[in-house]
């Protein structure tokens, strides 16, 4: 069901040792589709901006995963916006800064992983 997938997320986000705070901006669940948009706040100042568009299968419709450093620059984008046909995981792809790459669908988990291993650099 759509609710606990939500709740799922949040879960996970309060128990991520680097979540420092989350901020739900909003959720609507209806019966086929709902969507998910927070904010955390990660230990080093830094926030991830979360939204997901999913049917009742869970199948993400929408999604973007929005890294940004303390002082609001971009770090990482993850979403599936259909702007870049020429990527070959279209429209799967990450922005960093201002390239473009290939990316798989990630799941909220993998985001908060990679996260954590690019913070411990």
């Amino acid at each position: 069901m759509i609710c606990d997938y939500f709740e799922f997320l949040k879960k996970v986000a309060n128990k991520n040792p680097d979540v420092e705070k989350l901020r739900l901006i909003r959720e609507f669940i209806g019966i086929k589709k709902g969507f998910i948009r927070f904010a955390i706040e990660l230990r080093d100042g830094s926030e991830l901006h979360v939204f997901e568009y999913v049917d009742s299968n869970l199948h993400k419709l929408d999604y973007s995963y929005h890294w940004q450093n303390k002082e609001k620059r971009l770090v990482s984008r993850w979403d599936n916006a259909p702007h870049h046909p020429e990527i070959e995981t279209f429209p799967h792809h990450i922005h960093e800064g201002d390239n473009i790459q290939p990316s798989h669908e990630p799941t909220f988990v993998e985001i908060l992983e990679k996260i954590g291993e690019r913070s411990e650099k």
